[in-house]
């Protein structure tokens, strides 16, 4: 506190900085899907390399980095752990979208979240009265460029010159679109999802028809929803 009783702003900057800097490091290691040296996270980050070795020492601790061979760093399994809490919000708010959406359309509806480099099934629904659909499990696995809502994922991050051209066409839409990619005769349509601050949250939602349907007005309706799930409205 200041003599005139008002908190240091300058000890609130500081730790806020170091919050700032310990996400962005865990950011970069979950980026770089690699084991990174302190030499390549100072120089990445743009800190000194003792304010690095600081801030493994404290999310080691918690099991958020854990050091791997020759001095290198990568997630710990505390991230995991994480993953998995922020996982089941997401499916519990994602639900009922999930099943108007299955109900709606006549078509199986899903949640799938990126894990590496594939894209994962989190929650799945299927249409209640349908009799021919995609039938499909949580835990589905399959890679992130095949498949609409993978392609959902991607087209929420920063473009790369090696995003493949249906990840920038998904751009321009403000959608993915995917016929047959990973099941004959089916179409996909998918939208990312971001939270309350417009951040993407490496997920999607999106349908799975095995008849033609309206590519605009389904994508209309799963736009609708990924907002209403970020405004937190079920």
């Amino acid at each position: 506190m200041t003599a005139d009783g008002h908190e240091n702003d300058g000890a609130a900057q500081s730790g806020s900085l170091t919050l700032d800097r310990g996400l962005r490091l865990l950011e970069l290691l979950a980026l770089e899907n690699r084991d990174m040296t302190v030499a390549e996270l100072a120089s990445t980050l743009g800190v000194h390399r003792q304010a690095v070795y600081r801030l493994l020492t404290t999310l080691r601790a918690h099991r958020l980095v854990a050091e791997g061979g020759a001095g290198r760093y990568r997630l710990g399994l505390g991230v995991m752990q994480l993953t998995r809490q922020v996982n089941n919000e997401l499916r519990r708010t994602t639900a009922p979208h999930l099943h108007r959406l299955a109900q709606k359309l006549g078509a199986t509806a899903q949640c799938v979240v990126a894990e590496g480099g594939d894209a994962v099934a989190l929650a799945v629904v299927e249409p209640p009265e349908s009799v021919f659909h995609l039938t499909q499990h949580s835990g589905a696995r399959y890679p992130l460029d095949q498949g609409a809502s993978g392609l959902a994922i991607l087209m929420a991050r920063q473009p790369r010159p090696s995003d493949p051209p249906e990840v920038q066409e998904a751009r321009q839409a403000g959608y993915a679109v995917s016929r047959a990619g990973l099941t004959a005769g089916a179409i996909g349509i998918a939208v990312p999802l971001y939270d309350s601050e417009n951040n993407p949250l490496d997920a999607a939602i999106g349908i799975v028809s095995m008849f033609e349907v309206d590519v605009e007005h389904v994508a209309g309706l799963l736009t609708d929803a990924s907002r209403q799930i970020a405004a937190g409205d079920h």
